[in-house]
């Protein structure tokens, strides 16, 4: 694959400036940050895509590859001493993103989630079978159905992009945002510019010519956990259509 066009990253650009920020100012503060990492990250990341995965279409074997990739990146963008240090426990354990924020994830990302539960034993999957009834959607109020009672990710390796890429540089702001309910997503300090892009150029990657459709995370577990034909048929990449879990 050709490395993309400053085109497809001002295109990514302008995505997560709509996502991100809900005024002009914030655009305006935002946007510098971004268009200075845009087009090396999306080169990355769309053109790994096409390369080393040796596996055609198939979302199980493919998106590892990508994931992989999008952690590398992630890696290189805060060694390269540009931002300031994750406020993120380095050896993790902080659940704040998984407890009050709404977990979603593509048809694909879904296929290999439903591959990992597939491998679980049958006493792990009737435990997250157990607490979704009692969590309902993810989100303020609630929490990730693959969040144990140790407040570890059950799936960890195979956690969306989106998990992947909500990293915060601020407690401060994490809080304000959770307590208060402000847009903290506005405020450079609380998220890093390059997430996003990652985020952006993942999907990007994954579905070049159409729009991601994306699931909430318990209504998808609810759904695939008490049929296990229908579990089967995500694991083996039978992806239903419409994105219908």
């Amino acid at each position: 694959m050709k490395e993309p066009s400053d085109e497809l990253a001002a295109i990514i650009v302008n995505a997560v400036l709509e996502e991100r920020c809900a005024s002009e100012a914030g655009r305006r503060r935002y946007r510098p940050l971004l268009e200075e990492r845009a087009h090396g990250i999306v080169a990355r990341l769309v053109d790994g895509a096409g390369e080393g995965s040796g596996s055609g279409n198939d979302p199980r074997n493919r998106l590892p590859t990508l994931f992989n990739l999008a952690d590398t990146i992630a890696k290189d963008e805060l060694g390269s001493h540009r931002y300031p240090k994750p406020a993120c426990p380095d050896d993790g354990g902080c659940a704040m993103c998984c407890t009050h924020m709404r977990i979603v994830l593509g048809v694909q990302e879904a296929a290999v989630v439903a591959r990992e539960l597939l491998g679980l034993a049958a006493p792990e999957k009737a435990k997250i079978a157990h607490r979704l009834p009692s969590l309902g959607t993810s989100g303020p109020g609630s929490q990730c159905g693959l969040l144990d009672e140790q407040g570890l990710c059950t799936l960890y390796a195979a956690r969306p992009i989106n998990c992947r890429t909500y990293r915060s540089c601020s407690i401060t702001a994490c809080e304000d945002r959770v307590r208060l309910g402000r847009n903290a997503g506005e405020e450079v300090v609380f998220a890093y510019p390059f997430d996003d892009l990652v985020r952006k150029s993942f999907h990007y990657a994954v579905q070049p010519d159409e729009t991601p459709h994306f699931l909430e995370m318990n209504t998808f577990l609810a759904n695939v956990l008490h049929d296990d034909e229908r579990l089967a048929a995500w694991a083996s990449g039978q992806v239903p259509a419409e994105g219908d879990a």
